[in-house]
């Protein structure tokens, strides 16, 4: 049995005493972090929306802080996020695990909150899904469906259906959609697969909201456990 730990939205910046939404994201980063590394993983993912500043700095104190877990760790871009920044510190979104692949996409758009693939992000998904001898995870920022919250719903995807085609096609390997952006969890199911959202490690979003509202949820993270049964998975929070 594999164990991952899925961590999303950081939300970091420059400086790791600085202060967003009232809050400070390193601090809730640490501990989220924490409670994860208790749960025994043998992987993290970091989904998006790292650095909210797109700061070096950001991205090299979170690579240093991810490499001393002594864990594989896969890292994608959300739409706040300097994609280059992010393969120059965590390199190819790609996991091979003893129990499940594990790809990653970016969905980042320059200058957008939303998201989008392209056609060489779908290829490179079609050729690794034909090769892989196992199931695979499929782990993006933006979620391929809607959610329930308005505003965040029209942030989705742009592409969703070129997706489908591919995932349809492969459903036989796909275990699961993981995604974050969302800032709440949510489980649903997309082109015969679920699909798995994830806390933030810093401020929750209101589920359901037709307009930008925070929740009162502490922060939290997924934990996925993937072996030969079907993959379960939790949600986790800090205290």
């Amino acid at each position: 049995m594999t164990k991952i730990a899925q961590i999303s939205d950081l939300h970091l910046l420059e400086d790791p005493a600085g202060i967003r939404w009232d809050l400070n994201p390193q601090a809730l980063f640490d501990e989220v972090l924490a409670l994860a590394l208790a749960q025994k993983p043998d992987a993290l993912l970091l989904t998006g929306d790292l650095v909210h500043d797109e700061s070096t700095a950001g991205y090299q104190r979170l690579a240093e802080q991810a490499k001393a877990c002594g864990l594989p760790v896969l890292a994608i871009p959300g739409n706040h996020d300097d994609p280059a920044k992010i393969r120059e510190f965590f390199g190819d979104a790609l996991l091979e695990l003893s129990d499940v692949t594990v790809i990653g996409l970016d969905t980042h758009i320059q200058g957008s909150d939303c998201g989008f693939l392209g056609f060489e992000q779908l290829a490179r998904l079609e050729q690794l899904l034909t090769s892989s001898e196992q199931n695979c995870l499929i782990v993006l920022h933006h979620p391929p469906l809607k959610v329930g919250s308005e505003w965040i719903d029209e942030l989705g995807m742009a592409d969703v259906e070129n997706l489908q085609e591919i995932l349809e096609k492969h459903r036989d390997k796909v275990s699961a959609v993981l995604s974050g952006h969302v800032h709440q969890e949510f489980t649903g199911s997309w082109a015969g697969i679920p699909v798995l959202t994830c806390p933030s490690s810093n401020r929750q979003f209101l589920p359901r909201a037709k307009e930008f509202e925070t929740d009162s949820l502490a922060a939290g993270f997924r934990l996925l456990n993937c072996g030969d049964e079907p993959f379960t998975s939790q949600v986790m929070r800090i205290s």
